[in-house]
């Protein structure tokens, strides 16, 4: 199986002994810029922190969902860096909103006008990142804990900083990418197929309800919920 492993810090003490240790199993392709990008693998792991150096491999995660190694919880810089910084602020709202609600949208723009300051602290602008996992790998059992709930049904690996150099560690990941490759064909399917409906006024809908519903705790809308706001569409979900 061949995976491939974006990260800005490919020399950091972590990834080499990691990437020796899976290669004893798996093709591991390392991937620390943008112009590195390989062929497509079969699986990819995703190094993700807030720092805007981690934009490229945000990009790639947008385009192909995959395994997420989540540093912290906060993304907002990088998130801000990938929208507003390339000259969209709309979208940077949007995405605001689509995370975040109205106190989303509320700091977003402040942020745009300025006056951002400590509020970016309310937003953790993690939910696209979220979305986009596959599987998810946390550095901390804070982060653990504050993801799972949001998962559903996918798995969320606690591979503690200090520890994802060792042997053990790498055998835990390897199961994880082992156990996620046999569904991500149709889990990226599916994600694709939201992708599109998102789009849509039905979309947009949903959206709205969802992020109050993750505010409420909860992964995903209740049972039953999305048919009925399709019905107003005179749409299926």
């Amino acid at each position: 199986m061949r995976v491939a492993l974006w990260t800005p810090a490919p020399v950091a003490a972590w990834a080499p002994a990691l990437v020796a240790e899976l290669g004893r199993e798996l093709e591991i392709v390392l991937v620390s810029t943008e112009a590195g990008a390989p062929a497509a693998a079969d699986l990819d792991l995703y190094h993700v922190m807030g720092s805007p150096a981690h934009g490229f491999v945000y990009r790639a995660l947008l385009r192909r969902p995959g395994i997420v190694l989540l540093g912290e919880w906060g993304l907002h810089a990088l998130v801000h860096a990938e929208t507003a910084g390339r000259g969209e602020p709309l979208v940077y709202r949007r995405e605001a909103r689509r995370a975040h609600g109205d106190t989303g949208d509320f700091v977003a723009r402040q942020v745009l006008a300025g006056l951002g300051g400590a509020l970016t602290a309310l937003v953790a602008m993690n939910q696209r990142v979220l979305d986009q996992s596959l599987a998810l790998v946390t550095l901390t059992e804070e982060l653990r804990a504050r993801a799972a709930p949001l998962l559903a049904g996918r798995s969320v690996l606690l591979l503690p900083l200090d520890q994802l150099a060792a042997p053990a560690a790498a055998r835990a990941l390897l199961g994880l990418v082992r156990e996620t490759a046999r569904g991500a064909e149709a889990q990226r399917a599916l994600l694709a197929v939201r992708a599109a409906q998102e789009r849509s006024p039905l979309g947009s809908a949903l959206a709205e309800l969802r992020w109050s519903a993750r505010a409420l705790g909860l992964a995903e809308l209740p049972a039953g919920a999305e048919s009925a706001v399709a019905s107003l569409f005179g749409s299926r979900p």
